[in-house]
């Protein structure tokens, strides 16, 4: 007899749960609390905003970013056939070449491509990156975050857990004692813009395993490029060909639907209770997966449902914060990098995407009012510091203060093309930022805290059949995006399938993160200190047993 799952959320989770539930003979039934699937994965379009025959002019809730050591959701995007015949969804990701890094009042700085062999490579490659005068911090002071770098790479997985989980990215780099320019780009930089975290509050373990991921990524030639976005607004390429290939299989797609509570039983969930246009009901299937965001989790949470699966009583306890996109559509296309910007000295924070340069089959003369000719998607990543230009945090403003705001302080960074007030012919701010007394967020993101590993649960729950697929599930990705919450539905699916009995189906893989195998030598040796309950024995030590500096002296 054919098994039946509920799937509760139609983000990139429950899609990614729902399509390899139905490639395994599962009957799927996934139920969104919006009008529209994809979650934050979703395309938006600003209503009003087309002239004529033309469509709306096309937002995104922030850039899309696929970076080269995503497997999980690249696995799966494999899988979506689109209209181009033999044509996967997969195909409709290019790469990026360059990441530009830039600071006010100086020139563009272009992230350099190279490949280390050893670790003195990789200390050489780090001063080459983060050295650069164009960066303005002191070369003692990337000699020092190499080193850093350097000790966290050549740690054992058991004091990265035990230590570094416990250890903020801004004490472990010691930002307080450096340089604005350390902290700007090193300390707040490179983890408010490329993993959406506060320095001072986010975990070692998990800033430094992804910046490491996201330096690999670039040293790697034969490797997928290092940094890969769509050739199209999101929806158009990947989305709706999902939502097309599920349908076609027998997944049964309800939106707007809203889920009310779990109703436990033994031990069990007995049904779900949603409401939706036609008032409320009961879902009732062999088994759940539960794909909703945190915060919503949190809510279902009951004290009933916490004591069948203890694992939950934690949720209420992970933080949550603000990134969202806002896209500026110029008259002209300004493309500044191929690839994604830094703006270092943003107060907000600020990352962007010239989108046109990847998108070669949109016809721009058909979005908006056919003047559009480039668009500059930009996420804002902290709405709590003050800002440059009306001097408030971008929680506290209005939206026309937010754009205000945000133009200008990207306005302060192109010095190569500079952006003029006569370049713009429209803005949209993601449309989950709700303006009002106070302004809310409708979609925060997850952010891993100081140890907030140990808060967050498994994709198994001790209920029998509830199951969890959401960024906030223990993975091997560790982060809150798009592979995280693919890998977390592909733990779930083989959790069902467990508990189906369902031996003979082939799982869903599940890739581990992959490091230099040059540092396993030094990482055995920090497992036997650990274990022995020494510190690490550090970098300066590990070049004298290693000779890792051999060759390097000037």
């Amino acid at each position: 007899m054919v098994k039946k799952v509920v799937i509760l959320g139609g983000g990139v989770a429950g899609l990614s749960a729902a399509h390899a539930l139905v490639e395994r003979g599962f009957a799927v039934e996934v139920y969104e609390s919006k009008a529209v699937l994809g979650g934050k994965a979703r395309s938006n379009h600003k209503p009003g905003s087309a002239s004529g025959q033309n469509e709306d002019l096309p937002g995104e809730h922030g850039f899309r970013f696929f970076p080269g050591f995503y497997h999980h959701v690249i696995d799966t995007m494999k899988g979506i056939p689109t209209a181009l015949a033999g044509h996967t969804a997969a195909d409709n990701l290019t790469g990026t070449s360059q990441v530009g890094i830039a600071r006010k009042g100086l020139p563009l700085f272009q992230l350099p491509v190279v490949e280390p062999h050893t670790p003195a490579e990789w200390q050489a490659a780090l001063h080459n990156w983060f050295g650069h005068p164009s960066l303005g911090i002191p070369r003692s002071e990337v000699e020092f975050f190499a080193l850093k770098m350097l000790e966290f790479i050549s740690s054992c997985n058991d004091r990265r857990l035990g230590e570094y989980e416990l250890v903020s990215w801004w004490d472990f780099v010691e930002a307080g004692s450096k340089s604005q320019g350390y902290q700007d780009l090193l300390a707040r930089g490179l983890t408010r813009s490329l993993v959406a975290m506060q320095a001072e509050t986010a975990s070692t373990r998990t800033v430094a395993t992804i910046l490491w991921q996201m330096l690999l990524s670039i040293t790697n030639p034969l490797g997928p490029a290092a940094d890969r976005v769509l050739n199209a607004p999101t929806n158009a390429a990947w989305i709706d060909p999902w939502r097309s290939y599920l349908l076609s299989r027998g997944v049964q797609l309800h939106t707007d639907t809203q889920v009310e509570g779990f109703s436990v039983a033994a031990g069990s969930i007995a049904s779900v209770e949603v409401r939706d246009a036609s008032g409320p009901r009961s879902l009732n299937a062999d088994f759940y997966i539960s794909a909703v965001p945190v915060e919503v989790m949190s809510r279902l949470a009951s004290p009933a449902l916490v004591l069948a699966a203890p694992s939950l009583a934690s949720l209420a306890n992970l933080h949550t914060d603000w990134m969202n996109g806002m896209q500026f559509y110029l008259n002209r296309d300004v493309k500044v990098t191929d690839g994604h910007l830094i703006l270092v000295d943003s107060p907000w924070a600020l990352t962007a995407i010239s989108q046109a340069q990847f998108w070669p089959g949109v016809d721009f003369s058909k979005l908006g009012n056919g003047t559009v000719k480039g668009i500059l998607s930009v996420d804002i990543s902290d709405w709590h510091a003050s800002g440059q230009i009306v001097q408030k945090a971008a929680q506290d403003c209005t939206l026309q203060e937010i754009k205000t705001e945000v133009w200008g302080q990207l306005q302060s960074h192109f010095l190569q093309d500079n952006l003029q007030d006569s370049d713009l012919v429209d803005y949209y701010l993601d449309p989950a930022i709700v303006i009002g007394t106070p302004n809310r967020n409708l979609e925060p993101l997850l952010i891993n805290t100081v140890g907030s590993w140990a808060m967050r649960p498994q994709a198994t729950t001790g209920v029998p059949n509830l199951f969890l697929a959401s960024d906030y599930v223990q993975t091997n990705t560790q982060l809150a995006c798009m592979e995280g919450a693919n890998e977390a539905a592909r733990r779930a699916v083989n959790g069902v399938l467990l508990a189906a009995g369902a031996t003979g189906t082939q799982p869903c893989a599940i890739w581990e993160l992959q490091e230099p195998h040059i540092f396993n030598i030094a990482k055995d040796l920090d497992q036997l200190l650990w274990d022995a309950t020494h510190p690490h024995a550090g970098v300066a030590t590990l070049q004298k047993m290693f000779g890792w500096l051999e060759g390097e002296k000037a």
